[in-house]
């Protein structure tokens, strides 16, 4: 099965942190199906990459993780907020208000 090992160690990045965070509730969004499905039906025989293997090792820790398909189309928010991090400090980030550019988005969607 073709998997994106970029979109798949994105999601190993960010499982990753959101443990050493300490965050024990989790739902994970990704906007490819054939990743979805490897990480979902992983299966350590078939010869699966090990970024997979990471990623289930990771599920199964003492946590809550769901994971969930997102539409690319309706993933803008996400999107821009993934872009702004990439030029910020990668530490926790709490936004109190949105940003504008996400508001603008907001009001777009209606």
């Amino acid at each position: 099965m073709f998997y994106s090992r970029g979109r798949t160690l994105g999601v190993f990045m960010r499982l990753s942190s959101t443990w050493e965070y300490g965050l024990r509730k989790v739902v994970v969004g990704v906007d490819s199906l054939d990743v979805l499905r490897c990480i979902r039906n992983f299966d350590s025989s078939s010869g699966t990459s090990s970024l997979i293997l990471h990623v289930q090792n990771l599920i199964s820790c003492d946590w809550e993780v769901t994971t969930q398909n997102l539409f690319k189309e309706g993933n803008k928010v996400a999107d821009r907020f993934a872009r702004a991090v990439r030029l910020e400090d990668l530490g926790v980030m709490v936004h109190y208000r949105p940003r504008l550019e996400v508001v603008a988005m907001f009001q777009q969607d209606r």
